[in-house]
Order: C-alpha cells, then sequence, then structure tokens
C-alpha cells in the first residue's frame, strides 16, 4: 500500500542498532556475515561465495563485472547500481536511485535543489517522518534565503530492511518514501540493510555516497543533513560514525524551539499520521492519530517529549494531501517552474 502503516508497539529494531550489535556478536562467536566473505571471495579472485545462512552459492561482484552489465534480478552484490532492475522498490539488494527528480520542459537551470555540474549537493537522511519532512522545508528556506548565490542540489537518502522494505522506527514501507519523493520531485536513494551481513553501519553508508557520487558528476557532496532536535546521544554517534567519513555534517533543526516547528508544520498543511507508538496504550494515542498542535499539547501534559524526539511515536508525512508548492513553502516567484 502507499498510505501510512505501522503497528503499535516498538516496531522492527532501529537497523543501525541491530547492525552495531551483528558487530559485537561476530566478534563473540568467531561468526563471519555475509559481507567479508563475499570480501574474501574477491580478494580470491572467486566467481561465488557460500551463503552461511542457506548454504546457497553467491555471486560476487567479481562475476557480475565480468558479465558486464545488470542482469535486472535484483542481484546481492550487482555492481551496476541495479541500473536494469524494473521494480527497484522490492529488488534492489545494494544502494541505487529510488527516484531521480524530473526535469520538466517549464523548468530552468535555477530549479530547486537540482544537482548541477561544479555545484555541491547536499545528502538528507530521510525516514519520512515530521523531522525529516521540517528539515527539507529548513533546507528550502536556506536555499531561498542565499538569494540563489550558492545553490546546491539535495539527495534523499533512505535506509530500510532488505527483506520486509519497512524503514526502521516509522515502520512504514519504502514506498511511501518514494511517493514522497515524487511528489516533492526530490531524488531519493534507497539504502537496503541487510542484517546478516554483519556490515558496519558507516561502511554501508560509504556505498551509498559513492553511488550518489557518481551519479552527480564534479559538484560532489558537501554535507551530510540530519533531522535531528536535541538528543545529545544520537547527534554524538552520528558525529562519531558518520564524521569520519570526510563529509561536513549539518543539523538544521538542532535545538529548535518546538513552537517554531508546529508553525511551520501548519504553515505546510501536510497532515503527518502516526505509523508507529511505543508509550503504553493507556496514554491514549495509537497508531492513525493525527499529530497536530493539540496532540503536541496533549502528550506534553501527560509527560511524554511533544515531537516525540525520545522514540514515543512515529509519524508519516502526507506531503501528496496538499501542492508541492505549499508541502515546500516555496516562495512565490518559484511557483512557476515547481
Amino acid at each position: 500500500s502507499t498510505g501510512s502503516c505501522g503497528s503499535s508497539g516498538a516496531g522492527i529494531p532501529d537497523i543501525e542498532d541491530t547492525l552495531q550489535m551483528n558487530d559485537k556478536q561476530s566478534d563473540e562467536d568467531g561468526e563471519d556475515g555475509f559481507a567479508a566473505l563475499h570480501d574474501t571471495a574477491c580478494a580470491n579472485g572467486e566467481m561465488t561465495y557460500k551463503d552461511p545462512a542457506t548454504g546457497y552459492s553467491v555471486f560476487t561482484e567479481l562475476s557480475h563485472k565480468k558479465r558486464g552489465k545488470c542482469c535486472g534480478s535484483g542481484c546481492r552484490h550487482c555492481p551496476y547500481s541495479h541500473e536494469n532492475v524494473v521494480d527497484k522498490v522490492n529488488r534492489i539488494q545494494q544502494p541505487a536511485f529510488l527516484y531521480h527528480a524530473r526535469k520538466d520542459a517549464t523548468d530552468n537551470e535555477d530549479s530547486l535543489f537540482r544537482c548541477r555540474q561544479h555545484a555541491p549537493t547536499k545528502v538528507l537522511f530521510f525516514s519520512g517522518g515530521k523531522d525529516s519532512f521540517l528539515t527539507v522545508r529548513a533546507l528550502v528556506r536556506q536555499y531561498y534565503n542565499s538569494g540563489k548565490s550558492s545553490p546546491f542540489g539535495l539527495v534523499l537518502l533512505t535506509t530500510f530492511d532488505s527483506e520486509s522494505r519497512i524503514i526502521a522506527h516509522q515502520d512504514v514501507h519504502v514506498e511511501n518514501v518514494v511517493r514522497q519523493c515524487q511528489h516533492m520531485n526530490i531524488s531519493l536513494l534507497g539504502v537496503p540493510m541487510h542484517r546478516a551481513s554483519k556490515e558496519p553501519y558507516a561502511k554501508k553508508i560509504h556505498k551509498a555516497l559513492e553511488v550518489i557520487r557518481k551519479d552527480i558528476g564534479n559538484g560532489g557532496i558537501s554535507t551530510l543533513v540530519f533531522g535531528d532536535l536535541h538528543l545529545d546521544h544520537i547527534r554524538s554517534w552520528r558525529d562519531n560514525q558518520l564524521g569520519a567519513l570526510g563529509y561536513e555534517l549539518e543539523y538544521p533543526l538542532w535545538k529548535a524551539n518546538y513552537e517554531d516547528l508546529i508553525v511551520d508544520l501548519e504553515a505546510s498543511k501536510v497532515p503527518c499520521a502516526l505509523t508507529a507508538v511505543t508509550v503504553d496504550s493507556s496514554n491514549g494515542i495509537s497508531v492513525g492519530d493525527m499529530f497536530d498542535r493539540d496532540f503536541s499539547n496533549m502528550v506534553t501534559v501527560k509527560g511524554i517529549d511533544g515531537f516525540g524526539e525520545k522514540g514515543e511515536f512515529h509519524s508519516l508525512a502526507q506531503v501528496w494531501e496538499v501542492t508541492r508548492h505549499t508541502a515546500l513553502g516555496l516562495p512565490d516567484v518559484a511557483q512557476t517552474t515547481s
């Protein structure tokens, strides 16, 4: 489905936490995930390796390179960004674009967030929830407040479970984010996360960023952007894990006043539906509730963070319910090219 979907309770575990746990388990149990087995096979010039979970033979990246092109089957180690896969949402196993921003006949070279040669590109880690959406709006303001003297491109990056195709925490299928990006006309890179690979999270993100870098050309990636609000340990984790990749890290909503965020969400007119709830049902919060000013005030009275920043609830921004111009907060001068 392309509507909101989710469940009460904890939902699926956070994929980043799971991958870090896998790293520790690998050290403790002495068993490698398939990523290490694949790397060893490639180093030895082998065309296949034995999957530790199923016992099946799996083609290595060397085998695919020998073929010379993507076969379109969604292979585990495809080195071609799955360029010939038709149903990318459900089939990709490596980082690949799930949506490329269209260039309409009415657009010009000043179009919002166009990834251009020789212009830097920002990569926003995007979950589809209200905080991620408000971060997009903050970047729109940043873009136009600069007088477009320093234009930058934007690509959204979404990680999801490789088997269920569900985005951790949000408990929504990645197809929902594809629908958001189609409506906003912002490029989206999907990054399937394999629990059995035991590949370090930062290494997987590095591979994803390389796919973006090759796609956008000489401008390169300048900044990794996150929609975190105020949890210091989350920011520290990102700084430590991803700061080492060599990019600037940006937090446009950091320490933002909740009233300002609510006002901005109201201005967008975008409805945000709860897709996952982790607090006890006695609090009167359930999947399907709409996040708005009244809801935020209500949960605050109950001692719950007004934006669910501690994981109490998660949402999906239904941007398709309003025009792109309104959702993104584009200035009037941009309306003719939106």
